[in-house]
């Protein structure tokens, strides 16, 4: 169907047609250009052929389609060009892209078209018409032309040389490529005069008057005469970088007139390159030239003066020089035939202790190895030079081959140094060296040596077996790996000090042995001085001085307890001596009724026991920590033990109102011990137990049968102890934290005779607490017996003092005026006769004339001590047999045993115990004067 064949579109049958639609499309028709109408409501297409190529496969179903159906995909494009012509007004459009199906293949293609508004019968506007040119040839050309123009453009901004392009006389910058603005440092040229640049460049730069070519006066003269200028290594001056300097750099360059159409020039073109590294490196080069000239003048100075024999040869052997030391050292030296000539040298490899060594072949020589390429490093040889037959020398002798630039080997140079002498004195230097370490080794002693810097280079073996590192590992700072982390620094800042200063060093850091323990170890060191007074060398030694340390440590903890026990003591005697002072006081006004006498008697009684206890305590803790007990080992209940343990704290414990819990099995519980030792160490840790418990604390008692172990433990919700106390808790004179008032009282004597006591049962003690404030708790372990072993009771017997005999005449003495007499006074009150002697000469005298039937002696008397007064005593007629008691204040074991050995019968502890001296007299008067009563006390 021809596209004119109108008659089967929606459009109806052409005759039908208003009379405008029938005259476009008339003209459409013949148009050879594709055109066509959109007409109506729905603006139904009628086309021409040549539209065809534009429509492509929607032919011929685009036929009186509506236009928005046929190109929905270009509506957006079109619609608001269609609205405009609808309302009257023409549109046109250029150069816009179709796809044309031509010979039988789609390709690209452009077109200007115009949009002229058609009116209808009625005068208004009832569709449009479109007529379409195609510009494809015209797009094409200039797309070419464009891509021409960019890749010029591209060359021309990539060019390595910097380019620029001025047009008119006043040289205005046209173009410019990014050399040329890395060159002057701007970016901002284009459409600014030759002359406005370089002005501001100067303005700003501050740059100095420099005597360099006028450019701009280059520029005029290219541009009026048409001629080319050129210039070779110009200095230009520029900051080439915002922050940086100004820069002098060289350019070649040439000014190239451009001409117009017409002929005549209207620019120029600028292009040239930066030649400044290129041209400094030919400066370089000439000065590196004259620098080489006077490095060889120099070289030659130098082997003329060196004292070291220098040779060379080419890469033939043959000899190229020889300094005079070479010359010298050589005699008639045979490098004069170069290779050659070393065939007649005699000459020896030295290994540095043994002389005279194989002889060295001429291609051994390292003048020969080096010209070979091989390696040629410095070795000892002994030589014969010429003309000097028996004459040895040592000498160094090494080489290095000459290459080119090319790596050939063009020749070699060998250095020789005459070591004759310095060979000696290294052989004396490693023999003294030798010895010296030999020594160092032999000494039970760590000794090291450093530089006069500090750094460590010497350790001898002591060391290495002390501390278990490696040979030489410990050497430069590697020696502070092994102190103790906190006397480092100590260590480093004192050694520094005295590297400096030159003073002595000395300080006691804990070093670590092999075993992986720190012992503290005495370190010193000296410096060793030469003649002119500098140090050349520090020599040091290490002490291992761990156990006096320890020792020392123990002993200040020993006198720091010592101290702390002696004011204790101190405190706890005037306790007990402040009310007995007072009560002397009163006694002596003479004022006091029978009844305040007996109450004053009855407060001395019992201070003065009180004090006589502490003084047991302590004599009865120093025997038993020293085991100088011998305990009266019998079976033993333990449940036994506990009551009468209880008995004794009873009444502090009620005092402070606790509870106490106990906890017993319920058969007897038996051990084998000294009944009165184990009350003794029972009731003292319950008396710690209440005496370190707030008031209405709880306090608890369990015994345990374990195998043939029994368990007592003792807990309280008292002070606790810290873990430091608890370390230290069975140590003489050891307690908690005191308060002024020590209002629990004691000397710290009762845990260390607790645990004495309790392993000279066989037992273990230990303590345990969770901390201050949580309570303490105390366990002792004691072997036990089986349960048919020892009798169900044990009562003790009560020594009763017999019946009162006859009365006695008893001699008391002692220098201390008071004790006498009141010993005295304490006599005649049980009816017998007191003679109260204060030296031992009158004492001796007294005997003559009395006769006494029982001497109370002091030990501790003037002139004569009281053991060689007994024995004086019995040389004295009628006094063979007297009855003699020491009374006196050394009641150790030895001081006993002393007493007795001397020929006393009794012994008497001070203060002494009246019940006890009351029962002792009654015996003797009871069982007779003369007859000896059985020694005890």
């Amino acid at each position: 169907m021809q596209v004119h064949d109108w008659s089967t579109s929606r459009l109806g049958s052409p005759s039908a047609w208003p009379q405008p639609l029938k005259t476009v499309a008339s003209l459409m028709l013949h148009s050879k250009t594709p055109a066509f109408l959109a007409w109506g409501p729905d603006l139904s297409l009628l086309y021409n052929d040549a539209y065809l190529d534009i429509l492509g496969q929607k032919h011929p179903a685009a036929l009186g389609r509506p236009l928005y159906e046929v190109w929905p995909e270009i509506r957006d494009d079109i619609e608001p060009l269609v609205n405009k012509t609808l309302s009257g007004e023409p549109v046109y459009f250029e150069n816009a892209l179709f796809t044309l199906r031509r010979n039988g293949e789609g390709e690209p293609a452009w077109f200007s078209f115009s949009y002229a508004p058609v009116d209808g019968p009625n005068g208004r506007v009832a569709g449009l018409y479109c007529s379409l040119t195609e510009t494809t040839a015209q797009v094409l050309a200039e797309q070419n032309r464009q891509a021409e123009t960019r890749r010029l453009y591209s060359l021309f901004e990539q060019a390595p040389s910097f380019m620029a392009v001025v047009r008119e006389p006043s040289h205005v910058y046209e173009l410019t490529n990014s050399a040329y603005l890395r060159l002057v440092g701007r970016q901002d040229v284009v459409g600014k005069t030759f002359r406005e640049v370089v002005q501001e460049i100067e303005e700003i730069e501050e740059i100095e008057e420099i005597e360099e070519q006028d450019y701009a006066a280059l520029l005029d003269q290219a541009y009026a005469t048409g001629k080319p200028r050129i210039g070779n290594r110009m200095p230009v001056t520029f900051r080439r970088q915002a922050d940086g300097a100004p820069e002098r750099r060289f350019v070649d360059f040439i000014f190239q007139p451009i001409t117009g159409p017409d002929g005549k020039v209207n620019g120029v073109f600028i292009e040239g390159n930066d030649v400044t590294e290129h041209a400094r490196t030919e400066d370089e080069l000439r000065e590196s030239k004259r620098s080489a000239l006077q490095t060889a003048r120099h070289l030659d100075a130098v082997l003329q003066a060196a004292p070291v024999g220098i040779a060379m040869v080419d890469a033939q052997g043959k000899a190229v020089r020889a300094n005079p030391a070479n010359r010298q050292l050589w005699g008639a030296h045979p490098v004069s035939q170069g290779i050659d000539g070393y065939g007649g040298c005699k000459g020896w490899w030295a290994d540095g202790s043994a002389r005279h060594g194989r002889r060295i072949r001429p291609q051994e020589w390292a003048l020969a190895r080096a010209l070979r390429g091989e390696e040629a490093p410095r070795g000892t040889v002994e030589i014969e030079p010429f003309g000097e037959p028996g004459i040895r020398r040592t000498i160094l002798d090494c080489g290095a081959p000459v290459r080119d630039s090319d790596g050939n080997i063009i020749g070699s140079v060998v250095a020789q140094m005459d070591i004759t002498d310095q060979v000696s004195i290294e052989a004396v230097l490693r023999e003294t060296i030798l010895t010296y370490h030999t020594i160092a080794n032999a000494i039970p002693q760590i000794v090291w040596g450093t530089r006069p810097d500090g750094y460590h280079d010497y350790f001898n073996q002591q060391w290495y077996d002390y501390t278990g590192v490696p040979q030489g590992s410990t050497h430069g700072e590697g020696w502070k790996g092994l102190f103790y982390l906190e006397d480092q620094m100590l260590a480093t800042k004192k050694w520094r000090h005295s590297l400096t200063t030159g003073e002595p060093y000395e300080i006691e850091y804990r070093l670590r042995h092999h075993s992986g323990q720190y012992r503290w170890t005495l370190g010193r060191a000296l410096p060793v001085r030469n003649e002119q007074g500098a140090i050349v060398r520090w020599m040091g030694t290490c002490t291992d001085i761990h156990e006096q340390k320890l020792a020392q440590e123990e002993l200040v903890q020993s006198d720091r307890l010592k101290d702390e026990f002696l004011a204790m003591l101190a405190h706890e005697l005037r306790n007990p001596l402040a009310p007995i002072a007072t009560a002397a006081d009163l006694l002596s006004m003479g004022t006091l009724d029978e009844e305040e006498v007996w109450q004053l008697s009855e407060v001395i009684s019992r201070q003065a026991g009180h004090m006589t206890r502490l003084i047991d305590d302590l004599l009865d803790v120093s025997r038993v920590t020293h085991g100088q007990v011998t305990l009266d080992r019998q079976p033993v209940d333990m449940k036994s033990i506990v009551t009468e343990a209880v008995e004794q704290v009873k009444p502090l414990l009620e005092a402070k109102a606790h509870h106490l819990e106990i906890q017993l099995p319920p058969e007897r519980s038996m051990v084998s011990g000294d009944r009165m030792r184990l009350v003794q160490v029972l009731a003292n840790v319950l008396n710690n137990a209440v005496r370190y418990t707030p008031n209405r604390g709880r306090i608890a008692l369990q015994m345990v049968e374990d195998g043939n172990q029994l368990t007592l433990c003792v807990r309280d919700n008292g002070m606790g102890m810290s873990d430091e106390l608890i370390a230290v808790a069975f140590e003489l004179f050891t307690q908690g934290e005191r308060t002024s008032d020590r209002t629990q009282g004691g000397l710290g004597l009762g845990l260390a005779m607790v645990q004495s006591l309790v392993r000279l049962h066989g037992g273990t003690v230990s303590l345990q607490s969770a901390g201050a404030g949580l309570g303490s708790e105390l366990t002792m372990v004691l072997p036990r017996l089986p349960h048919d072993d020892g009798p169900r009771r044990f009562e003790a017997d009560d020594a009763t003092p017999g019946p009162a005999g006859e009365s006695l005449r008893i001699m008391v003495v002692d220098d201390n005026v008071d004790a006498a007499r009141l010993l005295g006074m304490f006599v005649e009150m049980l009816g017998h006769q007191a003679f109260v002697q204060f030296h031992p000469a009158s004492a001796l005298e007294c005997a003559r004339q009395v006769k006494p039937h029982i001497c109370l002696l002091d030990i501790g008397l003037p002139d004569m001590d009281g053991y060689t007064l007994a024995r004086q005593l019995r040389l004295l007629p009628g006094m063979e047999n007297v009855l003699m008691a020491a009374v006196t204040g050394y009641s150790q074991p030895r001081d006993k045993q002393a007493a007795f050995a001397a020929g006393f019968n009794f012994h008497f502890a001070k203060p002494i115990n009246a019940q006890q001296l009351k029962s002792w007299l009654a015996d003797v008067a009871v069982q007779g004067k003369d007859k000896p009563v059985t020694a005890g006390g």
